[in-house]
């Protein structure tokens, strides 16, 4: 079957642009090569509403030094469900988990997680296990890691972060050995030379960034979606290589990769998934991976 590549007003139409209080169309000033990447991130914001989801998908983007990841990720810090923060302690996830557990926040978003692994090994390891109870079961009691924090139902919430290549080699085996890598769903991507001829075109030019004016649409209240069995068949293959690239068998990134097929739907309004949304999703797979392809 032929995948279709979905079009440059249907990727548009699902980020919006602030007006004057107001959401207005995406009027195009953040570059092509920036939409499959702001596509994915709205993608996995929207799974925190999903009526079959238990708990937000996580977001990993991989890339080289100077490619923008920190940049991409900016529009969160407006995102009032998200706690965006460039370093975090045990103590500040402590506070961060009660925001979680009064419904105040579902995303912590850190747009550099070298600076998380660069504290002690203890700190840096207490990170990491807290994170990953959080995103998967849910934190209950810490008091294993002797900080204070107790909930009588877990407590979930999705991350969303960016590393460089390199430090992801330095951690990955670890983060395989631990799960914690299946934990996250990666978005990994390089620039074309046409794109990075383009961006310093647009430096000399002392073009102006919008991405600060980026807003994302994210639906609170959608309704239930009907997911038939054969779509979602569409994805095993992308499923089974994630699996095999981050060690873990493959239904996390089953639950991963429909959640953000079912979030596609709601975003476009849609309450039954079509092949259309299988198609932009396979399209986004090209870079949900551990490949660093070229946009």
């Amino acid at each position: 079957m032929k995948k279709m590549v979905p079009t440059k007003t249907q990727v548009k139409s699902l980020i919006s642009k602030s007006n004057s209080g107001t959401q207005s169309r995406f009027l195009g000033e953040v570059t092509i090569s920036d939409q499959p990447v702001l596509l994915m991130i709205n993608l996995v914001l929207q799974t925190a509403f999903l009526k079959s989801c238990t708990k937000p998908i996580s977001l990993l983007l991989l890339g080289k030094p100077g490619i923008g990841k920190s940049r991409l990720l900016s529009p969160l810090a407006k995102v009032k469900f998200v706690s965006y923060v460039n370093d975090i302690t045990p103590k500040y996830l402590v506070e961060f988990l009660g925001r979680v557990k009064s419904g105040e926040k579902k995303f912590l978003a850190i747009p550099d997680f070298t600076n998380c692994m660069s504290h002690g090994e203890s700190t840096r390891s207490t990170l990491v296990a807290v994170l990953r109870s959080m995103t998967e079961e849910g934190v209950v009691d810490l008091s294993d890691y002797h900080l204070e924090f107790k909930s009588d139902k877990p407590v979930r919430a999705g991350l969303i972060t960016a590393i460089t290549e390199s430090s992801y080699d330095k951690f990955k085996r670890a983060w395989k050995d631990t799960g914690f890598l299946s934990r996250l769903l990666p978005f990994s991507f390089s620039h074309s030379i046409a794109t990075t001829t383009r961006i310093m075109d647009d430096i000399d030019a002392k073009k102006l960034d919008c991405i600060t004016e980026v807003k994302f649409k994210v639906n609170r209240r959608p309704k239930e979606v009907v997911a038939p069995e054969y779509l979602l068949r569409q994805l095993r293959a992308y499923e089974d290589l994630l699996s095999a690239r981050s060690g873990s068998l493959p239904y996390r990134h089953q639950i991963q990769l429909n959640s953000i097929t079912e979030s596609l739907a709601v975003l476009r309004g849609d309450v039954k998934l079509k092949q259309d949304h299988i198609d932009t999703v396979s399209w986004l797979s090209k870079w949900i991976n551990y490949d660093f392809k070229e946009i």
